[in-house]
């Protein structure tokens, strides 16, 4: 299982190199195209679609290896069981709140799935299914971290692994 999961994360690492390149390739060819007087009207919205793609996907990726912004100035003061317990708490409200963003993503991609982003010809449903989609990801990503966490002894917690 462990295997599957890494190679899944290097697919994911992949398709956020490859977003991002193709949003820098289309914000650049547009610029140009519009500085001599050729714009490309679609280019923006293909780039809009790109980046909140990579957004979620980036969200993910930064899960995989927690790194997250951590507020461990006062935590670290406690001892290594309360230590425990904040994360594995904090843990747990994420993925409370990952489960309300696939829920309510999939009741917005399910209401606007008809209106259409012109300039592409596509469904918005392509824009709106990040969030659902990204926070699913996030919740396989932060069950992960925090069955280490409950996995790791208090005694040797806070070591690097």
């Amino acid at each position: 299982m462990k295997k599957i999961y890494e190679k899944f994360c290097k697919i994911e690492q992949w398709i956020a190199m490859f977003l991002l390149a193709g949003i820098t390739v289309l914000v650049f060819i547009s610029a140009l195209m519009r500085t001599i007087g050729l714009p490309l009207n679609w280019a923006q919205d293909a780039a809009l679609v790109m980046f909140a793609w990579l957004s979620f996907i980036g969200g993910d990726i930064a899960l995989h290896s927690t790194g997250l912004i951590g507020v461990d100035m006062f935590v670290s003061h406690f001892p290594k069981a309360v230590q425990k317990a904040i994360d594995i708490l904090f843990k747990i409200i994420m993925l409370v709140f990952l489960a309300v963003l696939v829920y309510f993503g999939f009741q917005y991609v399910m209401t606007g799935y008809k209106r259409l982003i012109t300039t592409l010809n596509i469904s918005y449903a392509y824009v709106t299914a990040s969030v659902p989609v990204g926070a699913l990801l996030m919740i396989i990503s932060v069950g992960q971290n925090l069955y280490k966490s409950i996995k790791t002894p208090v005694e040797k917690w806070g070591e690097k692994a």
